[in-house]
């Protein structure tokens, strides 16, 4: 499990999430994204398959195919949705 915290810029907040480290980041991203609609009540415009994870510390852009741990996301990072 990896704790992470995922700032989301079109809203201005950041949110903890508890993700397992061996889905892939498109799936992850999915998930994140319906789980934040649905604390804030919301509906994703756009479409959802173009949500990108991204590491802002270094700009690297998540991998979609590849896992979490593949992309080298570890518990304590801050990651942002986009």
């Amino acid at each position: 499990m990896i704790i992470a915290d995922i700032y989301v810029p079109s809203m201005d907040k950041t949110y903890e999430f508890k993700l397992n480290e061996d889905v892939t980041v498109s799936v992850a991203t999915d998930e994140i994204a319906s789980v934040i609609c649905q604390k804030e009540q919301c509906a994703v415009k756009g479409d959802k398959a173009k949500l990108m994870l991204v590491k802002p510390e270094s700009g690297q852009l998540l991998s979609p195919g590849l896992t979490l741990y593949e992309n080298g996301v570890l518990s304590g990072d801050r990651l942002m949705l986009v």
